[in-house]
């Protein structure tokens, strides 16, 4: 059984389609990267899944639910939580503070934080590596830091499918290097992965299969390797278009 499922997936605004026609599933325990140059539609779709926009036509399926018409606190607490391209911490709280937030807002809404909460949000900043930096307000940490303080805060709400939107944008090859590790332990927890990677520095070293976008629709689904290797990727990445185009 597919965990996700996208079926005749479209999302059009105003005149201009954004998504058209997607039909894509990732099974459990999957890691699928999500690639296309800028504007391909990849933030469109990962805004479907999550319920920040309704499609135009088609349907979106989590464990076999239909959750096309469902609202954004719905989805997560089924299990489906993200990370956005920009870092989005509470500035001023402090890191720890920032994941037991993710913790407590994932249940019942129960501003209670309870012993277990900060035993958890502490154990996922071990994780993501960035435990020393319990303390210190959100704001104060780097971009790297920030981007892993997303990731744990993402994990605090438990999800059993997590959307990466380009959780490695930016890094130095060594943080690339300490982000394919990261990600392949958090495969290792359970979660299955659907990493947005406009630069190919992160999907490429995890994914099991990608998933290529151009212009709102689906030119490629398979192995990175099989991926890479299409002429329609190709000339998407090197700006190459068709004679009749």
């Amino acid at each position: 059984m597919s965990l996700l499922k996208l079926e005749a997936l479209s999302k059009k605004f105003g005149d201009h389609w954004a998504l058209r026609d997607i039909e894509f599933s990732i099974n459990p325990g999957e890691i699928v990267g999500l690639v296309g140059p800028n504007g391909a539609g990849k933030t469109t779709m990962f805004n479907l899944i999550t319920g920040r926009h309704k499609p135009s036509s088609g349907r979106v399926l989590f464990a076999d639910k239909d959750i096309t018409h469902c609202k954004p606190h719905e989805i997560r607490r089924l299990g489906i939580s993200r990370t956005f391209q920009s870092s989005r911490p509470f500035a001023k709280m402090s890191t720890l503070k920032n994941v037991v937030a993710g913790r407590i807002f994932s249940t019942d809404f129960d501003l209670f934080t309870r012993p277990s909460d900060i035993e958890t949000a502490a154990q996922l900043l071990e994780l993501v590596g960035i435990a020393h930096k319990a303390k210190l307000p959100a704001g104060e940490l780097t971009l790297s830091e920030q981007r892993r303080l997303d990731l744990a805060r993402a994990l605090a709400t438990q999800p059993r499918l997590l959307l990466l939107d380009e959780v490695a944008a930016g890094f130095s090859p060594v943080a690339v290097k300490q982000a394919v590790e990261l990600v392949l332990r958090v495969r290792e927890r359970g979660v299955t992965l659907f990493i947005i990677d406009h630069f190919l520095t992160l999907s490429l070293r995890v994914s099991d299969r990608l998933l290529a976008l151009d212009r709102g629709e689906k030119v490629a689904e398979g192995s990175p390797q099989e991926v890479m290797r299409n002429r329609e990727v190709i000339r998407a990445y090197l700006g190459m278009r068709r004679k009749d185009e």
